[in-house]
């Protein structure tokens, strides 16, 4: 049985496939392509990016379909992330599970997810087989069949998954919560996974009109990375892709939003099976699509002010206060806004709302004692990973999808790291000073029930 990789909670889960980012992008001498990557687009739309990487014989295949959870409409959440599953149960050439099966007898290795922003399915494969996944991705870009039994059946298969890894985990349903506080009013609102009762509302005719309105060439970017050259690209693009209509798309979609609020909130709750007090706190940023400067200088903050075994929070929380941990995050790569947040578990018996000032004043004290030589120091440390995900196809086939779909271009992802050599610390303190006094703000714990009086 396939698994498929779908992301229940875009925001919150983000992380795991932007850590392979946060890890590997950094790096190389100045004006030194990351890449090297070429793209054309076919007359129907479609955006083809190729790397060549010819060390083994293998490619990676993404494609990326700008369509994701903000694209549905108000109480139909969960229809793209369905529809993501529907995608596996056959087409008019290639009838309910004889995709999965031919991808398996030729020993390809093959998922797909879906976000907030995006929905992608992607493929390792030999290149002797890159063909047959072509040819496959290509007839299910047009040619799905919706029957009932196989829509009753994976909408079956969501319905437990929604209610094992949310409706049953305490924990799950906090961090959903929270992040409808955080993202209240935008498109970011409501679940990828959908609700329970939304799910089972839904009927095959609502998923085959999500279908028919955004699986296009001309809302598509396809990648193809690895033992691959442009011209059998090209080829192979042209021979499978080409003759499929391009579509005209909605045109009042909201491709990109804003969250206008401003205001700070704060929510504890007491739960019996939480092991211990967990704080955060979470603050709305501009995210690359929107303000590119200050996302390079809040990531660069973020990884000299949390991230990794070295940061200052490390430093001067866990080691000398004695918390159990302590980190930040920062996600940029978004449609919409994105998102700073610092985390931490607090020694037994802390209070909670000191601890929370603490994180707060840890923030201003780093800003404040960070120099130009700590943060050339941060710089290099970022810009000395890249060397690893060059030798990786499907790392580069995720940075070039997620880059190219979110409009950043090649261009911006092939001098990344002049980008990031380029933030100065005016851009940092300036950075951090308008999220302090401009975001809007969620300071959440989360207690066991046994400690809810302090």
């Amino acid at each position: 049985m396939i698994c498929r990789n779908s992301i229940l909670n875009f925001k919150m889960n983000k992380l795991l496939y932007y850590i392979v980012f946060a890890f590997f992008v950094f790096a190389f001498s100045a004006h030194a392509k990351l890449f090297d990557a070429h793209e054309f687009e076919l007359s129907n739309g479609l955006k083809v990016v190729v790397v060549e990487n010819h060390k083994a014989p293998i490619v990676k295949m993404m494609l990326w379909y700008q369509v994701g959870a903000m694209d549905e409409k108000a109480g139909k959440s969960g229809l793209a992330h369905l529809l993501e599953h529907l995608m596996f149960r056959g087409t008019s050439k290639v009838p309910a599970s004889a995709f999965n099966d031919i991808m398996l007898k030729n020993g390809v290795d093959f998922n797909a997810f879906t976000s907030y922003d995006f929905t992608v399915y992607h493929a390792l494969a030999d290149v002797s087989r890159i063909e047959l996944v072509l040819a496959l991705e290509a007839d299910r870009m047009t040619g799905l069949k919706i029957n009932q039994e196989a829509f009753e059946g994976e909408q079956k298969i969501v319905y437990q998954e929604r209610q094992q890894r949310v409706e049953n985990n305490p924990k799950s349903r906090f961090s959903e919560e929270m992040h409808q506080i955080l993202w209240k009013n935008t498109p970011y609102e409501h679940p990828v996974s959908g609700t329970l009762a939304e799910i089972n509302d839904f009927i095959a005719e609502d998923a085959l009109n999500f279908y028919n309105t955004f699986y296009a060439p001309n809302n598509a970017l396809l990648v193809l990375s690895g033992d691959i050259t442009m011209q059998e690209a090209e080829f192979l693009a042209q021979k499978y892709f080409e003759k499929i209509p391009s579509k005209a798309l909605p045109e009042n979609r909201k491709m990109t939003f804003k969250v206008e609020d401003e205001g700070v909130y704060m929510v504890f709750k007491d739960m019996e099976d939480v092991a211990n007090t967990k704080l955060s706190i979470s603050y709305i940023i501009p995210s690359m699509t929107e303000n590119t400067k200050q996302a390079f200088a809040l990531s660069v903050f973020s990884s000299y002010f949390g991230e990794g075994g070295s940061s200052y929070l490390e430093r001067e929380l866990v080691e000398k206060k004695k918390l159990i941990s302590a980190s930040s995050s920062v996600d940029v790569f978004s449609r919409g806004s994105g998102v700073f947040q610092i985390s931490a578990l607090p020694f037994e018996g802390a209070n909670s709302v000191l601890s929370i000032k603490l994180l707060e004043d840890s923030l201003k004290k780093a800003l404040n004692e960070l120099t130009e030589a700590k943060l050339e120091k941060e710089k290099k440390k970022m810009l000395s990973g890249l060397v690893y995900t060059q030798d990786n196809p499907s790392n580069a086939a995720y940075l070039v999808g997620l880059f190219v779909s979110l409009g950043l271009g090649l261009e911006k992802l092939e001098n990344y790291a002049d980008e990031i050599k380029a933030v100065k610390l005016e851009d940092i303190k300036s950075a951090i000073t308008h999220m302090l006094e401009h975001s809007k703000t969620l300071k959440t714990v989360l207690k066991p029930k046994e400690n809810a009086n302090e």
